[in-house]
């Protein structure tokens, strides 16, 4: 039976990105698809999961460089099921970012 990951680190991106290429650059720091991924409203949703907070935290951090991009809106790490933890946020600019649209 598939079990969920505990956490996920999530990224949000412009998918028509004033820098060409921003897709496959994340793609390619990270070296892995993502677990689940969607496009709407002119943005790509990518979940990554993980077993452990460390994990997800290098993960996350891994991608800082790319996420100073104005096009990249959301850098996230959620917590499933650890309530002590909860989320962390590294950056989200959704409610701006979508009012310019």
């Amino acid at each position: 039976m598939f079990k969920p990951a505990p956490y996920d680190v999530v990224v949000w991106h412009r998918v028509d990105s004033s820098q060409p290429g921003l897709h496959e650059r994340i793609l390619a720091r990270v070296g892995r698809q993502p677990d689940e991924g969607i496009e709407m409203q002119g943005f790509r949703d990518m979940h990554w999961g993980f077993q452990t907070v460390q994990e997800a935290t290098a993960f996350a951090e891994s991608l800082l460089e790319i996420a100073a991009s104005d096009d990249v809106v959301v850098l996230t790490i959620l917590a499933k099921q650890d309530e002590t933890f909860g989320r962390r946020v590294y950056k989200d600019t959704r409610a701006s970012a979508q009012n310019s649209l």
